[in-house]
């Protein structure tokens, strides 16, 4: 699990870190990180951009790879792939007795290493790969005999949840959820595309691709007050013979294997104990306790003062609830398929062990668990939406009530002060010319019956309660004598 822990209430942005050929648009991508580097300042801003274009124009001309009419799949041996991206590459390789040192290693360095033979201690190899590029890529596809619909897949980036099982290995392409700081995630960004040539291509889950009011939403958005957000990659994982896993992220999955390296190099832990490469697929990320708090920290202001702009925020946190439920949903079918999964091509060695399948039932209940939240949230903001256009329409006829009152007492008065007001003879309305109390005497009790026949229900009301509170006062005075004769007695 990784969380990120703050005293604070956090509040989250759902974003979509995407490297996918066949979603990269130009005009797209050129709105989307004017928006992004709107904190930079001059030259940095145009230097960001002007980079991330050019990593743009390498994508494209991959899409040229994916043409009707050829072979399903990419065979790296007579594909060349036009994607290159500095990546940072690990190697760990433990047993239950020790582990080994992380071997680092970068795309040119791969290849060198994988021509070495593995040590002899180690019963687990786990390779990592940050970033995608098609010369790693290939270099490991090539080593370990991957599938060329796999490679495929991976290039792809494709944004769904899904598993393949090929004869020696298994494919898993799942969407992996973390909580980034968008301040530190925006330096570290505008480095990696002047040093390593990465692209982070950030778009709004909720509508795929470019929209005209990206900027006008990204700048009103209710969590850009704490600058978090929940960044959603693909991570593509292969499990192979002889206990070896290859994980590869698409943009950083730090979050997700530093907490695993510590575990292989604490003596006695479970991975150590079992020495079994199927366990390190148990990573399942938890970004759902800070939309709770957010709700609650709504609802509290909805309570208090309920406005119109609040619904604006619920709306958006529902839509992101329900994105965040459609991308975790298939994680719940994956994680079955993992525990009811049979090797069908290997008899010897199965790719999934019986104790991993027992770890994967938490996990599944961890997804249920999680999941079940997301439709309590959804259900929660659609109803404090309700709540606040209830509130508002009360108030409106709270205000409405109070001018029809003040109607109520003005209207009889302004009747007669007109009908008096009139410029007639003395001869035909002789009661113009009389003394000013004679128009008291007349709009006084016609005031009065207007507004006790216009607070007619109101008055009967405020009758009843005062006669119900006598009654009740009275059979409380009649049960208390009745307990002191009692008590006498």
């Amino acid at each position: 699990m990784s969380n990120t822990i703050d005293e604070k209430v956090p509040e989250i942005i759902i974003e979509q870190r995407s490297l996918s050929p066949s979603l990269v648009k130009k005009k797209s991508f050129l709105d989307d990180n004017a928006s992004d580097a709107s904190s930079i300042r001059g030259k940095e801003r145009f230097k960001a951009v002007t980079k991330k274009v050019i990593a743009v124009q390498r994508l494209l001309s991959a899409d040229q790879i994916f043409s009707v009419g050829q072979d399903p799949g990419i065979d790296p041996r007579t594909v060349d792939y036009d994607l290159h991206t500095k990546c940072d590459i690990f190697c760990s390789d433990f047993s239950e007795e020790c582990a080994f040192n992380v071997e680092r290693l970068s795309n040119e360095s791969l290849e060198a290493f994988l021509q070495k033979p593995r040590p002899s201690e180690s019963k687990v190899r786990w390779i990592n790969v940050d970033g995608i590029s098609w010369d790693v890529i290939k270099t490991l596809a090539i080593h370990y005999d991957l599938h060329p619909l796999a490679i495929e897949d991976t290039l792809q980036s494709s944004q769904r949840t899904k598993l393949d099982q090929y004869k020696d290995h298994i494919y898993i392409s799942l969407l992996l959820h973390t909580l980034v700081n968008s301040e530190k995630e925006l330096q570290v960004d505008n480095d990696d595309i002047s040093s390593n040539g990465r692209m982070n291509s950030r778009q709004d889950l909720l509508h795929h691709g470019h929209r005209e009011d990206s900027k006008y939403l990204e700048a009103h958005r209710i969590f850009r007050r704490q600058k978090l957000y929940v960044a959603v990659e693909t991570v593509n994982i292969f499990l192979l013979t002889n206990d070896i896993l290859l994980t590869i992220f698409q943009y950083n999955g730090k979050q997700v294997y530093k907490p695993i390296l510590s575990r292989i190099h604490q003596p006695k832990t479970l991975l150590r104990t079992v020495q079994d490469s199927s366990l390190l697929m148990e990573a399942v990320i938890d970004a759902i306790d800070s939309y709770r708090h957010q709700i609650a920290e709504l609802e509290g202001r909805l309570l208090i003062r309920p406005k119109m702009y609040h619904t604006h925020e619920l709306h958006m946190i529902s839509g992101e609830l329900t994105i965040l439920k459609r991308t975790l949903g298939p994680i719940q079918g994956l994680v079955s398929l993992l525990r009811k999964h049979n090797d069908e091509f290997n008899d010897d060695k199965k790719l999934i062990s019986s104790i991993a399948k027992t770890y994967f039932m938490d996990v599944a209940d961890h997804c249920a668990e999680i999941v079940d939240d997301l439709d309590t949230m959804t259900k929660i903001t659609e109803s404090l939406v309700n709540m606040v256009f209830n509130m508002i329409s009360y108030e409106t006829n709270e205000n409405m009530r109070i001018i029809a009152m003040f109607s109520i007492v003005f209207l009889p008065m302004t009747f007669i002060a007109g009908y008096y007001g009139m410029n007639f003879d003395e001869s035909r309305f002789p009661d113009l010319y009389k003394p000013i109390s004679y128009f008291w005497k007349v709009t006084i009790p016609s005031t009065l019956l207007m507004f006790i026949a216009g607070t007619y229900s109101i008055w009967t009301k405020w009758v009843s309660s005062f006669i119900r509170y006598l009654y009740k006062r009275k059979a409380m005075k009649q049960d208390e004598a009745a307990k002191a004769q009692r008590s006498g007695s």
